[in-house]
């Protein structure tokens, strides 16, 4: 019985300091999220892997786009902010980023010192693009005309083996962030879903996406059935506070009950 006891003892004592030997978040940080993979990196799309992106989003989506929905990603600067690319490199490239990360200086950020934006030892897996929507809202009360914007996602693919890594959520969140960054008014985010594609269907609800009726008859003439839903969620604190994280901003504390009434 004694012995049963010290064993429980020795548990209880071994616990505690387990626990007390892992970081706390302070209670004035950025809520966490799931890091990356070293190897992969979210770059803006340059003429280099252009080709890539438009090939990842011919082989995942049915829609054909024109040839200037890609090549204005590289003349307009607004399309060129929303627009995104996934890269997967070798193991031997993540052993690389990993050492300049620990040996990076204080002064400069990783991702600035790697050059994340070719394909050398790497493969595109992934593509986001999006464009800003003006939404007029009713005047002001001195009358003056008001607006807000929605961002609409025009294509959002990832190639199948590289799915379960977040690629397609941090794609999404940093084209949102540059959104907010561009127009302080974005109100909310919405994009158009093959009513058969229960999978991406579901991807857009448990991110906190809603599924509005009704269906939109004929809007994929190449599919059976043709239907599209539109699936849309507002703009949050969270996404106000990956602004902030960025930029190297501190959150108030409002922001932060916020976001932790959200998370729970």
């Amino acid at each position: 019985m004694l012995r049963e006891t010290s064993r429980t003892t020795l548990s209880l004592k071994g616990n505690q300091q387990a626990a007390a030997s892992q970081p706390t978040a302070s209670p004035h940080s950025f809520p966490q999220r799931p890091p990356l993979p070293s190897h992969i990196a979210i770059t803006p799309v340059t003429a280099a892997i252009l080709p890539s992106f438009r090939r990842a989003i011919s082989l995942i989506l049915p829609i054909r786009y024109p040839n200037s929905f890609y090549t204005s990603i590289l003349s307009e600067s607004a399309a060129s902010s929303l627009s995104r690319a996934a890269i997967w490199y070798d193991r031997s490239r993540a052993s690389k980023r990993k050492w300049e990360d620990d040996h990076v200086s204080s002064q400069q950020s990783a991702k600035d010192q790697l050059p994340n934006n070719s394909l050398e030892n790497g493969e595109l897996v992934g593509a986001i693009r999006c464009r800003l929507e003006p939404v007029p809202t009713p005047p002001s009360p001195n009358g003056c005309p008001t607006t807000e914007h929605q961002l609409y996602i025009q294509a959002l693919a990832l190639l199948s083996p590289y799915r379960g890594h977040g690629i397609a959520t941090r794609l999404l969140e940093t084209v949102i962030t540059e959104a907010l960054r561009m127009h302080t008014d974005v109100s909310g985010v919405y994009a158009h879903v093959w009513e058969a594609n229960e999978e991406g269907l579901d991807w857009y609800k448990r991110r906190g996406f809603v599924v509005e009726e009704p269906v939109i008859q004929g809007y994929y003439r190449r599919l059976k059935p043709d239907g599209a839903r539109i699936v849309r969620k507002g703009i949050g604190v969270r996404d106000w506070l990956r602004v902030k994280e960025d930029a190297g901003a501190a959150p108030d504390e409002d922001e932060l009950r916020t976001s932790r009434r959200v998370s729970e």
